[in-house]
């Protein structure tokens, strides 16, 4: 049975308002599930690359992830760098009302078949 523990994380949202992320972290399989009602932390499409990067929120709840050792294999004295830790994990991103999107290797993709992606997060799954 895997384990996976849960957590919230307060940041701006698009408006300068604070607001709350739901977070499962998922040891195992080295990835973040990320619940994001406010759009806090969700990737932004850019439009002269016609693609989907992460914010600057999710930058700024990484590095506190990573400055707490969460999925980093509590190695002792093993300093990751913030990109260093990006490339070990993975997250998926779970926004209301629209797909769920994952990044993985640096790239961020839109889940369009649940059914192909076996580490997804029931939870919030239901929610979506």
């Amino acid at each position: 049975m895997e384990k996976i523990y849960q957590m919230e994380y307060r940041g701006l949202n698009l408006f300068d308002e604070i607001s709350t992320v739901e977070l499962a972290i998922d040891e195992e399989n080295q990835t973040i599930h990320i619940f994001d009602v406010g759009q806090v932390v969700s990737p932004i499409f850019n439009f002269d690359v016609s693609a989907y990067e992460l914010s600057d929120g999710f930058y700024k709840m990484a590095d506190v992830l990573r400055h707490k050792k969460i999925l980093t294999n509590q190695q002792a004295g093993s300093d990751l760098t913030l990109s260093e830790w990006l490339i070990m994990n993975n997250a998926y991103f779970y926004i209301p009302q629209k797909r769920i999107k994952k990044y993985v290797h640096g790239s961020i993709i839109e889940i369009i078949d649940r059914a192909n992606e076996p580490c997804l997060f029931d939870d919030y799954v239901q929610r979506v």
